[in-house]
């Protein structure tokens, strides 16, 4: 098939046989024959396209000043190319051939060298020489919002929680539309205490997207610690809703239903998250206190025992079952259960407690005394 184009030397841009002027560079085409492959490095050129997601700095101001001048080039080169007149050079001999284009050099983006290094360190817990690397990268590329966010974390990592607080601020700014960045500013809010605004960035992320998971825990959470469980436990319903197969999920929505005072809808979802693990000491003992506080002594006593048929060494199981048979009446054997507990954990906070409130019921068991209270 015959070659209908002329390869500028130039850019690589194939031009129609007549041009005697490429139409997007303006380099001569003179001598150029019809088909002649273009130079390697401006092939790749023309055939790479970068998308603006690989200049994370570029702004909308900036990609619309690069449009308006690729197409005043354009206009340019066609003007150029329709122009009637003849090229003086096409009576003379050619002499020496266009030189090939010097290679354009590596584009690299602002900062990156210094948030790649305070990424490294805020990774390998060096909050402090993050903070030095990450705020020389913000300083390099101010309108770069991930380098601000990571900024901030990097701050709150090392206790600068206002200014962390002030950096995840100019993140958002940057990108409002960003859930993961309002995410972190909220977090950063609870955790300086502020529970108003984190309650309200929380919030603000549900309004966008109401069944973000994460969001679901952290807001139910804030308000589990403010001791607001009539408002965690809409926000619990509907992460158990989502995460179905979520045990732990389910675990804090029972608790937060026998917070709030509905003891028979909270020992329903402790039965099914037993039904499924049977191993669960903390779910077993839970469920025996709530059997316990409605009377059914005989059933919470046996759902421990149950469990210890299971696995004789849990020691939460010894803990609970003492307790209730303390609470029952049954001194001596709540005796032998707390010693077992302080035995398989003794480096347990309430270990040597539990161990010293065996000694002193055996005391008085034997003395004939009272065996209420401490």
């Amino acid at each position: 098939m015959n070659a209908d184009f002329r390869a500028c030397p130039a850019c690589g841009s194939r031009n129609k046989p007549k041009w005697d002027f490429c139409a997007r560079c303006g380099e001569s085409l003179q001598g150029v024959p019809l088909g002649e492959a273009a130079p390697a490095e401006a092939a790749l050129e023309d055939d790479t396209t970068i998308s603006s997601a690989a200049f994370p700095w570029v702004t909308g101001l900036g990609l619309l000043a690069f449009g308006a001048l690729a197409v005043a080039v354009t206009v340019w080169s066609e003007k150029r190319a329709a122009d009637p007149r003849p090229n003086p050079g096409i009576f003379t001999m050619p002499t020496l051939p266009p030189s090939r284009p010097a290679a354009r050099p590596t584009l690299k983006d602002p900062g990156k060298d210094s948030f790649e290094e305070g990424y490294r360190r805020l990774v390998a817990g060096d909050a402090a020489g993050a903070v030095a690397s990450l705020a020389q990268a913000v300083a390099d590329a101010p309108e770069n919002a991930y380098y601000r966010n990571m900024y901030a974390k990097a701050l709150l990592a090392a206790g600068s929680t206002d200014q962390a607080l002030a950096q995840f601020d100019a993140a958002l700014r940057l990108s409002p539309q960003n859930v993961g960045y309002l995410s972190d500013t909220a977090r950063a809010l609870d955790r300086a205490g502020k529970v108003a605004e984190a309650a309200r960035a929380y919030q603000s992320i549900l309004d966008r997207q109401p069944q973000h998971e994460q969001t679901l825990h952290d807001l139910s959470s804030l308000h589990q610690r403010s001791g607001r469980f009539d408002l965690a436990l809409p926000l619990l319903q509907r992460l158990a809703e989502a995460r179905p197969d979520d045990l732990a999920a389910r675990q804090e929505l029972a608790h937060v239903l026998e917070k709030t005072g509905d003891l028979n809808a909270a020992s329903q979802e402790y039965e099914k998250i037993l039904a499924q693990r049977p191993d669960a000491s903390v779910t077993r003992g839970l469920l025996a206190e709530i059997h316990f506080q409605q009377g059914e002594r005989a059933e919470a006593i046996a759902l421990l025992r149950d469990g210890l048929a299971r696995d004789r060494t849990a020691p939460l199981l010894h803990r609970g079952l003492g307790s209730l048979l303390e609470r029952s009446g049954d001194v001596a054997e709540a005796v032998k259960e707390y010693r077992e507990y302080a035995r398989l954990a003794p480096n347990a906070p309430d270990a040597k407690q539990l161990a010293d409130r065996a000694d002193r019921l055996e005391r008085r068991q034997a003395g004939g005394g009272s065996t209420s209270g401490t």
